[in-house]
């Protein structure tokens, strides 16, 4: 009975992945499927319940748990401080807990594919790299994604998948790297930081090379960092510096990130609270902050116009404040170290792949909200999936 139940547990998780990668990563825009990442994180919740119910180890969702309690403290702080209305609260609960939904649930259902289901899976992965290189080669990114950011994406998330699925053998390393060259079709200036970044880890870790928390570690870092950085300098410039200078028309972004650095001072050390800045529920339902600190006549971040106020991720932890930024920090220190771990275990690959998430992210969080995003769902789905091997292993011994 519990093998037939681990087996269509598996097969129907990678149908979901399958689907979720399909209509919630490559045709999310151009099919305009825009609830699918909500559906893909409430199916994985449903998921969770019904495996660990049948498992009877309710330990494994202690983690859920935790998160579930995080957010729904937030959530009555927010109703009580009055950041916004509780229909904008509510909105925004939803977005911003979903990415820790969809990596905890895939945690906690430990999904194990097959060496069929993972082949099948590479040359999906091959077949749609091949026709987003056309679509880079025709000049047709906008035409399918509607913004190079998305294709840039769509490709991050097709590379991180064939890296979980494939050998651990310089020719699929090879493979990584090439799908992630087509990305460049899409001109975005962090893609090329992280492009650069992610060969820079692939040949240390084909050399053997592992990374030490010592000092030439933290030199080694900050090399890598400056390599991110100079490659997208142009961007940065633009974004960060230029709009800064010309304080009579400072553009949104500068604008944003200088005024979460005043809330996180002004609302210390529990944030402004939900909906209030930087979030999408924030533009939707205009929050006060906005007018309170005088930046409303921005462009892009006016009451009419506010499609650039939720355009990156670092000032809405504002939200959360000192408390909700380390435990946002805290998350990734985990997700590293247990990452580490791995390669005790044998499982060098995956710690790759953990660390080449975490630098993705970090690098997004800049001047994206790719982490509460589809795609940055589906790149945590993988990342939990990686995860999982150590635990399963740990389980084992």
């Amino acid at each position: 009975m519990l093998a037939r139940v681990v087996c269509s547990k598996n097969n129907l998780f990678f149908a979901f992945l399958v689907l979720s990668y399909v209509f919630g990563v490559v045709l999310y825009d151009y099919l305009s499927v825009f609830s699918s990442d909500e559906v893909m994180a409430l199916f994985l919740l449903f998921f969770t319940g019904m495996v660990v119910n049948e498992r009877r180890c309710f330990r494994e969702v202690i983690p859920l748990c935790v998160v579930a309690g995080i957010f729904l403290f937030y959530t009555l702080y927010s109703v009580i401080i009055g950041s916004n209305v509780l229909v904008a609260i509510l909105k925004d609960l939803l977005i911003e807990i979903k990415p820790f939904l969809g990596f905890f649930c895939t945690y906690a259902i430990m999904p194990t594919l097959s060496p069929l289901q993972k082949r099948s899976l590479v040359i999906m992965c091959l077949v749609v790299a091949a026709l987003l290189l056309f679509i880079g080669i025709m000049n047709d990114v906008v035409v399918y994604f509607g913004h190079p950011a998305c294709f840039a994406k769509t490709i991050v998330a097709t590379a991180f998948l064939y890296l979980y699925c494939c050998s651990d053998e310089w020719p699929d390393f090879i493979g990584f790297l090439l799908i992630l060259t087509v990305g460049l079709f899409s001109t975005r200036a962090k893609f090329y930081g992280f492009w650069g970044v992610a060969f820079l880890l692939v040949f240390l870790y084909k050399a053997g090379i592992r990374i030490k928390f010592d000092f030439k570690s933290i030199i080694l870092l900050l090399c890598v960092g400056a390599l991110a950085v100079w490659l997208g300098r142009d961007k940065l410039i633009m974004y960060y510096v230029d709009g800064m200078l010309d304080s009579r028309e400072m553009w949104s972004r500068p604008a944003i990130l200088l005024t979460s650095l005043e809330l996180f001072v002004d609302y210390a050390p529990l944030g402004s609270g939900l909906a209030s800045f930087a979030s999408y529920a924030s533009g939707e339902y205009y929050s006060h902050i906005y007018e309170d600190y005088g930046i409303n006549h921005l462009w892009g971040i006016s009451r009419e116009f506010y499609s650039f106020v939720a355009d990156a991720y670092y000032p809405m932890l504002a939200q959360f404040g000192i408390v909700g930024l380390g435990l946002y920090i805290f998350f990734w220190i985990w997700m590293v170290r247990k990452g580490r771990a791995m390669r005790k275990q044998g499982f060098a690959k995956e710690e790759l792949l953990i660390l080449l998430a975490t630098v993705f992210f970090a690098i997004e969080g800049v001047a994206d909200s790719t982490f509460s995003q589809n795609r940055g769902l589906f790149v945590l789905i993988v990342a939990a999936m990686a995860l999982t091997k150590g635990k399963e292993h740990a389980k084992a011994e």
